[in-house]
């Protein structure tokens, strides 16, 4: 086997070992979700519900730090994969979430309850 083809089937390995510890359900999410979707299998951010805007389908976080997206911590605006989200947030609610650029914006694409 030449060297490309070693180095595919060692990266091939290591996705499967990667997606096989990735929880995944309902059994892995401890608060309150709020997402039609499925805990990623990162770390959550937590933040603090400031707005939440129906009308435009977005929420705005007071969050920490972002490390997948390499933002510090901060208040911004989101959009969300699922507008039904945005029925159960209202500010002042302590949440846990993630988000990810999706067609250019930072979309929060998992959020629960923090408490």
């Amino acid at each position: 086997m030449n060297r490309v083809g070693i180095f595919v089937a060692l990266w091939l390995m290591a996705c499967a070992g990667a997606s096989a510890q990735t929880p995944k359900g309902p059994a892995s999410a401890p608060g309150k979700a709020w997402s039609a979707g499925t805990r990623p299998g990162i770390a959550l951010t937590e933040g603090e519900v400031e707005r939440v805007d129906k009308e435009h389908g977005e929420v705005v976080i007071n969050h920490g730090d972002l490390p997948n997206l390499g933002m510090p911590a901060m208040t911004m605006g989101f959009a969300v994969t699922d507008r039904r989200m945005l029925g159960k947030l209202k500010p002042g609610d302590k949440v846990r979430f993630n988000a990810e650029v999706k067609k250019g914006e930072a979309t929060v694409t998992y959020i629960e309850s923090a408490r």
